[in-house]
């Protein structure tokens, strides 16, 4: 697991994915969230950490996108949140790569952090194993609560 932060795009995957997001015509975007977020609550072994840390950043890019938002611009100037209707100043996102998403993807996107943080989840016990887990999930809980009153209906 490539790490430098315990936020939602502080590894690899994450970062891969807003990569593949800003490859991809805007409308086909939402999709690629949707698909980050199914794959992690499908899974029902073992989640792997490369798809939970990519669960996480497609819960915050979300998160963000969301009319009232909860985004600023990530550490070090990875460029101005906005670009695409975000706002507010909770969840440090690289850029807003996504178009304002329906309703109904924040239950998906709270279900899939609830499946990052199982028992089950390597992400999670890899955080566990490290002195930072306590900041990793203090950074889910507070992207599950950005999500709004949906996350308290799920």
């Amino acid at each position: 697991m490539g790490t430098w932060g315990t936020g939602p795009f502080g590894g690899d995957a994450a970062a891969d994915l807003v990569v593949r997001l800003g490859a991809l015509p805007e409308n086909r975007r939402l999709f690629a969230v949707r698909t980050a977020l199914a794959d992690a609550v499908e899974e029902r072994w073992y989640l792997d950490a490369p798809e939970g840390e990519t669960a996480v950043a497609a819960a915050a890019l979300l998160a963000a996108a969301r009319p009232g938002g909860a985004a600023r611009p990530e550490p070090g100037g990875a460029g101005p949140a906005g670009d695409a209707g975000c706002g507010g100043a909770a969840v440090a996102v690289p850029r807003c790569v996504i178009p304002q998403p329906p309703p109904e993807l924040t239950g998906l996107a709270v279900r899939a952090l609830d499946r990052v943080l199982a028992p089950d989840s390597e992400l999670a016990e890899l955080w566990d194993e490290s002195d930072s887990g306590p900041q990793w999930r203090a950074s889910v809980a507070g992207l599950r609560a950005a999500l709004g009153p949906a996350a308290e209906r799920v």
